[in-house]
């Protein structure tokens, strides 16, 4: 629960509807991208409840799919299908009095979704191979990273079941919506995992501060937490400065790749730029002969003359051009193997 941490108001109002809700025995559905804390945040929501004393228990919805998620939420009895050499209770009769956390939700197969509706229609459910109504007291909490709506209105979700799971909806903004915690939260990382590793509680510099702010953290709050405890593994610093970041991470602020598109086409115009002063020298101004030499016709000639600022006297001898940075250099930047 710790590791859940505020220092915004937006994070605030979640916990403050988190404790509000979890009073009450309704679906609640948590969305958000992956990393955001949603298993996090569904465990204070039941740790919050008056079922916290009895199972909370987690199902990745993602990774099944058939007989495979009816044996994991309701169970089998012994001998129902090859390797059923005992009878097993599902997640349904584990979760009893409980949470049952349905992670990835949005990943639960058709075929699937309407036995678990029927299920969720009165909380009894027949074991795989059993003929006996088992009954289990179970409250439900979701978690996805999609739009549930727009899957059900294209048909890729139940829309009964969508409704019947977004009671109460909790959106959990990522990482770089709310950056002004990850000072807070760098902090945090350092002293529990220093302990966790009993490693020396190293100090962070503002300029490591500084980049983890500028970065967009696709894997939000795990991700953060995984780097600081990387960080502090593999070096025995007292300070953490940009040169302890490991590479693969400094690699993300390296130039996009639009700004080396640009920077190639800079080449490339250099490149022509000199192609045609040479050919130009060579037959002392005439364009006609240029052209044909280059391969381009007279009125493409012309176009790159005036796109470069190209001008030339009777001699072929450049009187004015616009060649950016310096020209050989550059070419042989570009030319050479890497």
């Amino acid at each position: 629960m710790e590791e859940f941490i505020l220092g915004s108001e937006v994070m605030r109002a979640i916990m403050k509807l988190a404790h509000e809700v979890a009073k009450y025995d309704v679906s609640v559905l948590l969305v958000g991208e992956s990393g955001t804390g949603k298993e996090m945040l569904a465990k204070i929501i039941h740790l919050e409840s008056p079922r916290a004393e009895n199972p909370f228990v987690p199902v990745n919805c993602g990774i099944l799919s058939g007989l495979m998620f009816e044996d994991k939420l309701f169970g089998h009895e012994k001998g129902s299908f090859t390797g059923a050499i005992s009878t097993e209770m599902g997640c349904f009769e584990m979760a009893d009095k409980g949470t049952l956390f349905l992670d990835e939700v949005s990943e639960l197969p058709l075929e699937n979704q309407v036995d678990f509706l029927r299920v969720l229609e009165d909380f009894r459910f027949l074991r795989i191979g059993g003929n006996k109504l088992i009954e289990a007291d179970v409250r439900i909490i979701s978690a996805t990273n999609k739009d549930l709506k727009e899957l059900a209105a294209k048909g890729l979700f139940r829309q009964d079941l969508f409704y019947r799971l977004h009671v109460v909806p909790v959106y959990i903004p990522p990482l770089r919506d709310r950056k002004a915690v990850i000072p807070r939260m760098v902090n945090h990382f350092l002293g529990r995992l220093a302990a966790q590793h009993k490693r020396p509680l190293p100090s962070v510099t503002p300029e490591v501060i500084d980049v983890f702010c500028r970065y967009d953290w696709p894997g939000n709050v795990r991700e953060l937490k995984n780097l600081v405890e990387r960080i502090l593994i593999v070096n025995d610093q007292n300070v953490i400065g940009t040169e302890q970041l490991p590479s693969d991470f400094l690699w993300h602020f390296r130039e996009p790749a639009r700004s080396m598109a640009l920077e190639l086409e800079e080449v490339r115009r250099a490149a022509e730029t000199k192609a045609i002063l040479d050919v130009l020298y060579r037959l002392r101004g005439d364009k006609e002969r240029a052209a044909r030499m280059l391969h381009i016709s007279p009125r493409t000639l012309r176009y790159k003359l005036k796109r470069y600022n190209i001008k030339v006297d009777r001699n072929g001898e450049a009187v004015s051009q616009d060649v950016p940075g310096n020209l050989d250099e550059r070419l042989s930047r570009w030319s050479s193997p890497q």
